[in-house]
């Protein structure tokens, strides 16, 4: 009987530890409006909505590109 209640309380403990409790905490869940604003120069800056998610529909490809272009950085670049 003690091994069947071990067994049960190590397979919830496994179960609590997969979960994924990223998403709860995400802080970029809503567009965000940015308030107006001057900048150093005393111009006005538009206030305007970021959203959390882009909504370009290259966003993946540019990721992408970019992700590539920093992790292989020096490796095309001629030696001195």
């Amino acid at each position: 009987m003690r091994v069947i209640k071990y067994l049960y309380l190590i397979l919830f403990v496994l179960f609590l530890s997969c979960t994924d409790n990223e998403e709860k905490n995400s802080p970029a869940t809503k567009p965000v409006y940015v308030h107006p604003s001057y900048d150093k120069r005393g111009r006005v800056r538009k206030g305007y909505v970021r959203m959390p998610v882009s909504t370009n529909k290259n966003a993946i490809r540019k990721q992408n590109s970019s992700r590539y272009y920093y992790q292989t950085r020096g490796k095309y670049r001629r030696r001195k």
